[in-house]
């Protein structure tokens, strides 16, 4: 086997203001909150003719070995005019692995270089597990919760709708339409009516996953119901968002 080379994993992307067009947003309408999450995997040149780096990545059952006979290998995009240049891979992780919510997301980096050589990096294991969050509107006007975060310093923002306590999934109030529907008046005043009949205060509560002892910045995008026009809001904890670790 090649010899090992030194990695480095430091997410330093500045703070993404948190706009909410070009977040990921996944939701299912098969269990609740299945789908994907979003990792931003980076790798920092530190040699020369460099021409090219891939990542490449399995999946295993908890305390099982990685089953490298299934990798998936992807060519790492330069992040041109950095220095050293970094380049880098957002991977998409399912939320469960054959049916299990927490498995083991094994990787490793390849350098090829342009004399035609290449080494490998170690390889790294993390535990993919889920969270639990939750919101509570004590105003009993809120149509939509959605979580928005990001594992690490706002390095992917990813979208992920809470639902009320009471509102069943997959029915036809539930938020797995709202990715389909979310402009759709009907279906608004129709989750709105369904929800008026919940207790005040209502809680609002969603999963997440993410890597065991990842550092995950927070915030809450509020959707208040209006006849007319919706009201847009946000719980950021007065511009200093929240952070959690998993």
């Amino acid at each position: 086997m090649a010899e090992p080379v030194l990695v480095s994993q430091t997410d330093s992307s500045e703070i993404n203001p948190r706009p909410i067009e070009g977040a990921s947003t996944e939701t299912s309408h098969t269990r609740p909150f299945e789908g994907f999450i979003y990792l931003r995997k980076e790798w920092i040149d530190q040699e020369d003719n460099i021409d090219r780096v891939t990542f490449n990545t399995t999946k295993s059952h908890e305390n099982l070995p990685a089953d490298w006979t299934k990798t998936e290998t992807f060519v790492m995009m330069p992040q041109w005019g950095s220095v050293p240049l970094k380049r880098t891979w957002i991977v998409r992780l399912p939320t469960h692995f054959e049916g299990q919510d927490k498995y083991l997301f094994h990787y490793f980096f390849q350098v090829f270089y342009s004399n035609s050589e290449d080494r490998v990096s170690n390889t790294f294991s993390q535990l993919v597990v889920p969270h639990n969050f939750e919101f509570i509107d004590h105003s009993g006007e809120m149509l939509f919760v959605r979580l928005h975060w990001s594992i690490g310093n706002w390095s992917y923002p990813q979208d992920t709708e809470l639902e009320a306590d009471g509102i069943e999934w997959g029915s036809e109030s539930s938020i797995c339409n709202a990715p389909y529907r979310s402009n759709d008046r009907l279906f608004q005043s129709g989750r709105f009516l369904s929800m008026k009949r919940l207790a005040i205060p209502r809680r609002f509560r969603g999963l997440i996953w993410a890597p065991k002892g990842s550092e995950v910045k927070y915030c809450f995008h509020l959707i208040k119901y209006k006849p007319d026009a919706n009201e847009d809001l946000w719980d950021n904890n007065f511009g200093k968002d929240y952070c959690i670790t998993i």
